[in-house]
């Protein structure tokens, strides 16, 4: 015979159960998320990112300044960060190989360099950019020059 009682007595426990085991895989979701983990960004670290912008003038600087100040990319650091990426892309087009091969070894560079392909850039160094990435990469970077190209592209935009 059916008892309601006893059945939601047993639905209930396997709810509670259930909940418990939904509860749990959430915190452990939570606590394995970079946001949980982000490193903050002091201010002497703010200010040493700020004065460090003007220097990167090559891929190796701007790759150890992603490592070395990446939870600081943000306002005027990040701006001083893309127009960093957009002065070695534009008159440094030659030195890409070095890019891709930083790249190859840092999976985090290449979205950075994306990321700060951004309408905060003079359009005329996009457009620059954009003819680059079309007419003057070589065959093994097809893959890289067409991100830089779109990249470009949506920061006209």
């Amino acid at each position: 015979m059916f008892n309601p009682v006893a059945s939601a007595s047993a639905t209930g426990s396997a709810l509670s159960k259930q909940t418990r085991i939904v509860v749990a895989a959430l915190l452990l979701c939570l606590s394995a998320s970079p946001a949980v983990h982000a490193k903050k960004c002091t201010i002497s670290q703010a200010n040493a990112a700020e004065d460090l912008v003007d220097h990167l003038d090559n891929w190796e600087k701007i790759a150890q300044a992603r490592k070395r100040f990446g939870h600081c990319d943000d306002g005027s650091i990040a701006e001083g960060m893309s127009e960093a990426v957009a002065r070695v892309l534009v008159d440094h087009w030659d030195t890409l190989p070095t890019a891709a091969k930083l790249m190859g070894q840092d999976r985090a560079l290449k979205p950075f360099v994306i990321r700060h392909l951004n309408t905060t850039l003079n359009g005329e160094d996009m457009e620059k950019l954009q003819a680059l990435a079309s007419s003057s990469c070589r065959p093994e970077l097809k893959r890289l020059c067409a991100d830089l190209h779109t990249a470009a592209a949506e920061a006209l935009r």
